[in-house]
């Protein structure tokens, strides 16, 4: 009897491991990247490292699909019987990662919370032209303007237009620390600054996809490190925007680089009611005393191009270089501006940074070192990165190196950047003439008409100079050579790494 029990365990056992052996592992991309997340609540957020995750775990009506063209999403068509009026027809059978179908009144919900100044959205001033969210039925969503908007379908396809669902929101206040969309993959585990596990969402509404098991994002703050994991096949792939580890990367005979051209756009910009930049004399004058090209160079050696309000990269609408007043090194007349704005001998300053690419701690050391042959000293605050984030979002700064999401429409882009009202004026500019060209470049639906304005309103912003416009650096993601099928959008998105497989 004994004998028969043992025997029988070791059946129990055998099958046991055979059952084990037979269950495959996931497939799984690992992707490294520099940064931590700041909050996961798309209608909240402004860092690009958030935004990254958020690319897998919501879907926005439409979006920029990699030749920076709109495209389908949540929507499967729309329609726009007037100038004020947007249709859009709901794709069915949509889930949220809950199992709770998407509808209309989740998509009027989610408008309506980005609208609401409580909210604190900087998607607000993409749509802030809407009047009023009708829902006639389930699937259908119709849209009012008080005024036309060129660049209406382009905010729409913001990572802070996401369709969230309703009833979480209600649920948790926000979703700084949970999801509820309904991307190609859902939270499994996050543990912060080190990793965040991504799964398979079974209900995803492209059939098919995504066509892995699931993503893991790892924190690697130092891009040496980020291209050592993908060369040792520690890491699938690693966003790397540093230049001379992009140089290294191309040398690599074992990894394959990904790279074209941004749309998002270097700033250095101005606390215009701080002193001494409440001057735009001596805004203007910084703008002669730096050297574009050269900070290209030094900072992203040579993957960028020198820009200027509107990215370089959009090219329908952005004036090059050689168009744009003080482009070209000036520091006689740089001084003498200082001058005229009555700082003779210059003055000190401090230029808010943080010690990663997006912080743009490289270029902070470029202009501090140009800025000094005119008698500016700059003093380097290094922080870090929520703390640099924190004071982005408190205006709590003299001057600060920044990374701007661009987009192809300039409405999108400028006006909530620098109209006074702008959701994301941190310079706390103000132009009477300025305004007056935004308003007049969103409300115009005819491009050939909205390109004088947007011509007149860079050469404007620049003499003004609520920042100084430095350069749009390129889109790099560095793979293993067995990863297929992702392509590298613009404006950085992850998204098309539902269609990646190993």
């Amino acid at each position: 009897m004994r004998a028969w029990l043992v025997g029988v365990a070791l059946l129990v056992a055998a099958g046991s491991l055979l059952s084990a052996q037979a269950a495959p592992a996931p497939v799984t991309i690992t992707l490294g990247v520099d940064q931590e997340v700041v909050g996961l609540d798309p209608h909240i957020v402004t860092a690009f490292s958030s935004f990254r995750r958020l690319d897998l775990l919501y879907n926005k009506l439409v979006r920029y699909n990699d030749q920076l063209r709109i495209e389908p999403d949540l929507a499967e068509s729309w329609e726009t019987p007037d100038s004020r009026t947007y249709v859009f027809r709901l794709r069915r059978g949509v889930r949220f990662h809950s199992g709770a179908e998407l509808t209309s009144e989740d998509v009027r919900f989610s408008l309506e919370r980005v609208l609401d100044p409580a909210t604190r959205s900087p998607g607000r001033s993409y749509i802030d032209a809407i009047e009023s969210v009708e829902t006639p039925d389930r699937y259908t969503v119709r849209i009012r303007l008080r005024h036309p908007l060129a660049s209406l379908l382009s905010g729409l396809a913001s990572g802070n237009l996401a369709i969230v669902e309703k009833a979480a929101v209600q649920q948790h206040g926000n979703l700084q620390r949970t999801v509820a969309g309904t991307g190609p993959f859902m939270l499994a585990e996050w543990v912060p600054d080190n990793f965040m596990r991504l799964v398979r969402n079974p209900r995803y509404f492209r059939r098919g996809l995504p066509r892995v098991d699931q993503v893991v994002f790892r924190v690697i703050p130092d891009q040496a490190s980020l291209l050592a994991g993908v060369r040792s096949g520690a890491l699938d792939m690693a966003t790397i925007n540093q230049g001379s580890v992009v140089v290294q990367a191309k040398r690599e005979p074992g990894v394959v680089v990904l790279q074209k051209p941004g749309i998002n756009l270097r700033i250095f910009s101005f606390n215009t009611t701080r002193p001494p930049f409440q001057n735009p004399v001596v805004r203007y004058a910084l703008s002669f005393a730096i050297d574009r090209e050269a900070i290209v160079q030094a900072a992203e050696l040579g993957f960028a191009e020198v820009s200027g309000p509107i990215p370089a990269s959009v090219r329908a609408y952005a004036l090059p270089a050689n168009r744009l007043p003080s482009y070209r090194r000036d520091t006689a007349r740089a001084r003498r501006l200082l001058a005229e704005g009555g700082y003779p001998n210059g003055f000190s300053t401090r230029i808010v940074t943080s010690p990663t690419y997006e912080g743009g701690i490289a270029v902070a050391q470029v202009i501090q070192a140009q800025l000094r042959e005119v008698g500016v000293v700059a003093t380097l605050e290094q922080v870090e990165w929520g703390t640099y984030i924190d004071r982005w979002v408190k205006r709590d700064f003299d001057t600060m190196v920044e990374l701007r999401g661009g987009d192809p429409d300039p409405d999108r882009f400028l006006y909530r950047t620098f109209h006074s009202a702008g959701a994301v004026n941190n310079f706390l500019f103000k132009d009477e003439a300025v305004d007056r060209l935004l308003e007049r470049g969103r409300v115009n639906l005819d491009p050939e008409r909205r390109k004088p304005i947007y011509e007149e309103l860079q050469v404007l912003l620049v003499e003004r100079a609520p920042a100084l416009f430095l350069y749009t650096p390129f889109e790099t993601q560095v793979l293993r050579p067995g990863l297929r099928g992702f392509r590298v959008v613009g404006n950085g998105s992850l998204y098309y790494l539902e269609e990646a497989q190993k």
